[in-house]
């Protein structure tokens, strides 16, 4: 391929995957409430799978079949995102609120929210924050906690806030706009974290619509990813991949206050990343397959592709990787990563290209499927 007509394939990549990734980071998919999200990527998908399911728990899988007979392949990316729940309506009208999935405390004073109401409502919210000049000096230096912390939706009683369409459970994302930065490609929003990944695998889908491979391709979005790889666990055993790739965003360490050598050396703008371990405190793990980080590393450089190779062990980073490899006595797995800075917040921020390159490595891996010995040794 001539570098005019890599150019143009990955312009057209990106300005597609930027358009459903525009549409997905303005859902509301908080941990186990994914039916936006879910109802939109079932749609989706319908469009140029041979056959979409949803499960009972929101789990999606597209089915395209190939040409001719070979191995199984999954391809996963997750479709929930942090957030919040209502935990009480309070007498005075304010809201006292639970963490979905990980976070940070000092992100929350002075942020607006939506609340996602069971009427299909979308409620703005105010996380207080108290008056400066009232603050004592200790106060002033203190973190506010989620426990301290209260949400203002302008209601003056319970009954008013009751009469909104507030229900304890309602869940709540920080509000945020898909701004596009001084270069374009740089996109700065909320739930990055994996609505990228989710309009990668749409695109997957559409450019393989009449593609020539072998097997069967698996496109599996899975939920509640965020509070512990419960679709994965739900999901891992009921389609059976002879192997599978998990697509999902990784941070990247390309800033001040990160040792990036060091501790995190993933860039913006330099292609996927490959995660080769990780695992978490809580006994979550992932090691990549050898035979699968072989396709990895030989598709990706058949299509000239970057990758950015790294461990990541202990720091509390794991993907639906750790779940799906236990599936059926052991499932062959690898990781194709994103890059994306400022985790969970609402102001995540990714660049274009390397998703591009995600999608041109496992277009790669979908078109070669069943070229390689999956055994062990």
């Amino acid at each position: 391929m001539t570098t005019d007509n890599l150019l143009k394939e990955l312009t057209y990549a990106k300005e597609r995957i930027k358009s459903f990734f525009r549409e997905l980071t303005g859902l509301i998919g908080v941990s186990g409430s994914e039916q936006e999200v879910v109802k939109y990527l079932r749609d989706q998908l319908a469009a140029v799978a041979d056959e979409v399911k949803v499960d009972r728990n929101g789990n999606v899988t597209a089915i395209k079949r190939g040409t001719k007979p070979g191995p199984k392949l999954m391809v996963a990316a997750h479709a929930d995102e942090v957030g919040f729940c209502v935990k009480n309506i309070l007498t005075n009208g304010f809201l006292a609120f639970d963490r979905i999935g990980d976070g940070s405390d000092a992100l929350l004073p002075g942020r607006k929210v939506w609340i996602s109401t069971r009427n299909g409502r979308k409620i703005t919210g105010i996380i207080g924050v108290k008056a400066g000049h009232m603050q004592t000096a200790e106060e002033a230096q203190k973190t506010l906690t989620i426990r301290d912390a209260y949400l203002d939706v302008g209601a003056s009683s319970r009954q008013e806030a009751e009469e909104m369409g507030i229900r304890i459970g309602d869940t709540i994302v920080f509000q945020s706009d898909f701004t596009e930065m001084f270069n374009p490609d740089l996109i700065s929003t909320k739930s990055v974290d994996n609505r990228i990944s989710c309009a990668i695998l749409i695109e997957l889908f559409h450019q393989l619509k009449d593609a020539d491979f072998a097997g069967t391709l698996y496109g599996v979005v899975t939920v509640r990813e965020e509070v512990g790889l419960h679709g994965a666990a739900i999901l891992r055993n009921a389609i059976d991949p002879d192997y599978a790739i998990v697509l999902d965003t990784i941070p990247a360490g390309d800033v001040p206050d990160i040792d990036t050598e060091r501790m995190l050396p993933v860039y913006l703008g330099k292609g996927p990343a490959c995660p080769i371990a990780d695992g978490t405190p809580e006994g979550f793990f992932t090691f990549i397959h050898p035979k699968v980080r072989e396709i990895i590393e030989e598709q990706s450089e058949a299509a000239g592709v970057p990758l950015q190779y790294l461990t990541l062990v202990g720091n509390y980073y794991t993907t639906d990787a750790a779940g799906f490899a236990l599936a059926n006595g052991g499932l062959p797995v690898g990781i194709i990563a994103t890059p994306r800075r400022y985790s969970h917040s609402p102001v995540e921020l990714v660049n274009l290209n390397d998703a591009a390159q995600v999608l041109r490595i496992v277009k790669a891996i979908v078109t070669a499927n069943g070229e390689k010995d999956l055994s062990f040794i």
